[in-house]
């Protein structure tokens, strides 16, 4: 149990650096621990590796709201965050992350135990429908608004942003593992903090208090939402967080900053959840970290899956303590300093990441992506329709026409 203990702060310490530095994912250092550390014991390297996973899915948002430096499964939060952040009130931010992933983390635990035998036949059933599904996300993202011209606005950020998505997701421009950095980062993170530099914002004085504007109603409601999307997320095939997310936005008012914040943590946690124990309830690896266990444990049993779900609960405590204590600190020195240079230099740092990363073709992803997120600002289009970037190659995929836009493409 000791050495169960010492590998999970461990993967802790991993995590908490991974979470803070943008474009350093889990995915890109897994390689690099299984092959310098396989001559460990398999339960001891698959404790850690998970608490790398869990670690870094809450301290990711710090990044994300604080400095506008998203992942993949944080790049939402990037615009309710930092509207909170803008408001004083960027610790509330954290602490809904928080809570929403408290909640989604208990109740999805109590969803998979009394459903799990009916996840390998939704999974097969549910295949043929992907296309269609998302389909309608996109037709609702488009009709949501009622005036031509909104309607118009939300079309072409869809329309541009999938086929970014299209030319950077099925070429070789920029390698699969890191092509979502430069191209969300764009979209969601530089061009927020552009505009914001623009309008000349500044980071008011910071509340640290206990409440949050939100009634517990819509807590619990978001919370299940959260929960149940991040499940089905975990089964159905090539449907993200982001895309999840994007679907339940507008839910039962899931529009709104708060809720959305608590919906989108719920999400990820509980995908998070289902993804690595997801070898045991379909037989297929959902994620980078479940892949590194399918290698160290190459059959899991129900033992093995409750040492995963007990190095979850585990880590998941140590790190929501970490994430409330950084989103505490942060923003009060955030506003020691100049809004402007502080973005200046974060809109530096983040091109050099982007560029060690990636190289120049992922700095030219990052220009038009950004110009995107930009000109999805000044049509007052929602932010959310930058999300066509995954939902249409995700269309195309299902429906087979992969080969046949490639080819027309030329890619």
């Amino acid at each position: 149990m000791i050495e169960f203990v010492i590998f999970s702060l461990l993967g802790i310490a991993i995590g908490i650096i991974t979470g803070l530095i943008p474009g350093l994912h889990v995915n890109t250092i897994l390689p690099i621990i299984l092959s310098s550390l396989l001559f460990l014991d398999p339960y001891y390297l698959a404790v850690f590796v998970v608490s790398i996973a869990v670690t870094q899915l809450f301290i990711s948002y710090i990044p994300s709201i604080f400095l506008g430096a998203p992942e993949e499964d944080t790049s939402l939060s990037v615009l309710p965050g930092h509207r909170l952040l803008l408001e004083g009130r960027g610790y509330e931010a954290i602490k809904l992350i928080v809570v929403g992933s408290m909640g989604s983390l208990f109740l999805t635990l109590v969803l998979i135990y009394f459903l799990s035998t009916y996840f390998q036949i939704l999974y097969e059933a549910s295949r043929p429908f992907i296309a269609y599904l998302i389909g309608g996300v996109v037709l609702f993202m488009i009709l949501l608004d009622k005036e031509v011209r909104k309607i118009l606005s939300a079309a072409l950020i869809i329309l541009l942003s999938g086929l970014l998505g299209i030319l950077t997701l099925s070429s070789s421009l920029v390698p699969a593992t890191k092509v979502l950095f430069p191209v969300l980062t764009g979209l969601f993170g530089l061009s927020t903090l552009i505009v914001s530099m623009s309008q000349k914002s500044k980071i008011p004085d910071q509340k640290v208090e206990d409440e949050m504007k939100i009634s517990m109603a819509e807590v619990f409601k978001s919370i299940f939402l959260g929960s149940i999307a991040g499940i089905a997320v975990g089964f159905l095939p090539a449907i993200g967080v982001s895309q999840a997310a994007t679907l339940v936005q507008y839910a039962g008012g899931m529009g709104e900053t708060r809720s959305f914040l608590v919906t989108l943590s719920g999400i990820n946690i509980a995908n998070e959840i289902f993804s690595l124990i997801s070898l045991f309830l379909v037989g297929n690896p959902r994620s980078g970290a479940s892949v590194a266990i399918e290698k160290i444990l190459t059959e899991l049993s129900a033992n093995d899956v409750l040492l995963l779900i007990g190095t979850i609960c585990f880590v998941s405590g140590i790190a929501i303590i970490v994430t409330l204590f950084l989103g505490r600190k942060i923003p009060q020195m955030l506003v020691k300093l100049n809004y402007k240079y502080l973005s200046l230099s974060v809109i530096i740092f983040i091109v050099s990441m982007v560029a060690v990363v990636t190289g120049l073709l992922g700095l030219l992803v990052l220009v038009t992506s950004t110009s995107i997120g930009i000109l999805c600002n000044s049509l007052g289009a929602r932010r959310s329709n930058c999300m066509g970037v995954l939902l249409l190659p995700s269309i195309l995929f299902f429906l087979g026409l992969n080969p046949l836009i490639i080819s027309i493409l030329g890619i």
